[in-house]
């Protein structure tokens, strides 16, 4: 069976703003070597999923998350979970980002949706 990746819907989002960004300060040929790199970078990392290093996050949930560079473009950091079919990349982002922030952000997020969300429930119940 052949490794596969799959790019989640916030690390296509990701490459994308970036590529974007890219034709802005560069030239659309920037963006699409910038694509075409990454698509390399998430095949290789498919086939040799332990390639990356772990993030270092002192969170249990996020224990199995990895992080390489992207060929050529290395400030843009993929962050990705080795499964058993391959990769999920869950997000590429840029080096100087603050990791623990991009994922506390996330989780106090969710937090709040579920807070919210309890406390609909909470109101139907009473009613």
């Amino acid at each position: 069976m052949r490794a596969r990746f799959l790019v989640k819907p916030k690390a296509d989002k990701d490459l994308d703003d970036y590529a974007q960004y890219l034709v802005g300060r560069a030239s659309l040929n920037v963006a699409l070597r910038f694509l075409a790199a990454a698509r390399e970078t998430f095949s290789l990392l498919s086939t040799q999923p332990q390639t990356g290093w772990h993030s270092r996050l002192n969170n249990p949930r996020l224990k199995s998350l990895r992080v390489f560079r992207i060929a050529g473009f290395e400030r843009m950091l993929i962050l990705y979970r080795p499964v058993p079919a391959g990769i999920e990349i869950l997000r590429v982002v840029h080096g100087s980002r603050n990791l623990r922030a991009l994922f506390r952000r996330r989780g106090k997020s969710s937090d709040l949706k579920a807070a919210r969300f309890s406390n609909h429930v909470s109101s139907a119940l009473a009613s």
